[in-house]
Parts: C-alpha cells; structure tokens; sequence
C-alpha cells in the first residue's frame, strides 16, 4: 500500500467506507506468470470471528508474488465448463446447506443473506478447480470454512477431488470468550460507523465455536489423514508467529511442487 491508498483508505475510514483493489479478470489471473504453488489451495479454516481475514490480510503483503487471494477473483465465475460431477458435487453441497437451513428455522433475513454470501463461495471454487491457473490461490473464505458440515458428509471418504493439492490454516481459540471480546468490539465499532446490527448473545457466540471446533478438528484430522499439508495456530499468539508458520507453511508446499 502506498502513501496516497494509506492517505484515501484514512478518509474513507472517519466515513465509515473502505477502499478495495478491484478483482482481476480470468484473462488476467492466467497472463501472471507461472510458479511453483500452482495448482494448491491453501485455506483458512475456523470460526466465524476468530480473526482469519485480519491475519490473511497481513499475509498477503509477504506472499503476493507467488500467490492469488480471494480479492484477485472479484465476482468472476467460472468461464470454462466444469465437469459433470464437480458441478454436481458443488450443487449438493450448496442446497444441503439450504436445506439446513430451512429446518434449523433460522430468521429469514439471516437465511437469505448467510446462502447469498454462499453462493460467491461455491462459484469460487468452482472457478478454481476448473482452471489451470499460474498460481495457487489462500482464501480467507472457502469452501471447508463455509461448507464443512456438508464437505464431511459428501466427500470424507476420498481425497478426490476436493482435498487433493489442498492444505489447511486452522485458526483456533484457546477460550471461546476471545471471539465474544472480537464480536463486541465489532458491534462498537459499526455502531460508531453508523451500522448498528443485532448481534449474537455471548452465550451463543459460546455455542456455537464450541460446536464449529468439532467440524473444524474433524477436517484437520481428515486432512492429516489423506497427506494433506495443515497447521494449527492460535489466535491468541502474536500476529508475527502466526505469520512465520504459515510462511513455513507455504515455503514447505512450493518445495513439494
């Protein structure tokens, strides 16, 4: 980031607004030059809240030249034809999330937004499992993150093809009251922004990283199983460990290809 963005980004900020580089097309993803992560997906997994997108965010300045980010791919979907069976496996994971939904009897508006926002990911990855891009891609936000219930349930038993040249950033809480701290000053801060928003009660915040670790510990242990490169780091170390190991960890994957 330059002077004149960190000047921009700080007016736009006492607005309450944020500046964000624009996604690249496909075309131009797949005129960068090639390197050795090509084909990896390297994903963030854990709780919503636990910090993953602040700690990317920080990443992204070490690993930009070997790597793309989710911010790279901007709302652009898949131009080539997926196969039969991918797209059939992306569709089941989608609705069986829906369908969940639905008999969880969650407030509408949270439904539609929270499928909405789901619909991006799935076309996501639809997007980079269908095309031999020149660099692998770290996503703070990804089909495991999203789906993982779903991901278990419909492909757990293969590393076909889901898993394969996959490797996972668990980011995990030693006590969940850090994420309710994280949600709090969250809440603060849109408030000041003029967003207020009806926020989750700590005892449900409590709950349900409780519950997300299970699926989260299931999937590492999944992917452990099937060679899949994984660390587990903790939110509450300090940003600049967190970002040596996973430093350590993408150095290890580019030395595999």
């Amino acid at each position: 980031m330059n002077g004149k963005t960190a000047v921009i980004n700080k007016l736009l900020g006492l607005a309450g607004l944020e500046l964000r580089q624009r996604g690249r097309t496909i075309s131009d993803l797949m005129a960068q030059p090639r390197r050795a992560s090509a084909g990896w997906v390297i994903e963030y997994i854990g709780t919503q809240g636990v910090g993953k997108t602040t700690l990317n965010n920080a990443v992204q300045k070490c690993l930009r030249t070997d790597w793309f980010f989710r911010s790279d791919l901007g709302q652009n979907g898949p131009f080539a034809q997926p196969s039969a069976a991918l797209e059939d496996l992306h569709r089941e994971i989608y609705f069986q999330k829906i369908k969940r939904f639905q008999k969880e009897n969650h407030n509408a508006w949270k439904s539609i937004t929270v499928t909405r926002q789901m619909s991006r990911v799935i076309s996501e990855s639809l997007t980079i499992l269908t095309h031999d891009f020149p660099r692998g891609f770290i996503l703070d936000e990804s089909l495991f993150k999203n789906f993982p219930r779903e991901v278990l349930k419909l492909c757990g038993d293969t590393p076909e093809p889901l898993w394969t040249k996959r490797a996972f950033i668990h980011l995990r809480t030693r006590d969940p009251d850090f994420v309710v701290s994280r949600y709090q000053s969250r809440v603060e801060e849109r408030t000041r922004r003029g967003m207020p928003q009806i926020p989750p009660t700590e005892a449900e915040v409590r709950t349900r990283v409780q519950e997300d670790n299970v699926f989260f510990d299931t999937i590492t242990e999944k992917a452990q199983a099937f060679g899949c490169p994984v660390i587990v780091i903790y939110a509450e170390d300090t940003q600049q460990d967190n970002i040596r190991k996973i430093i350590d960890l993408e150095k290890t994957i580019r030395a595999q290809a």
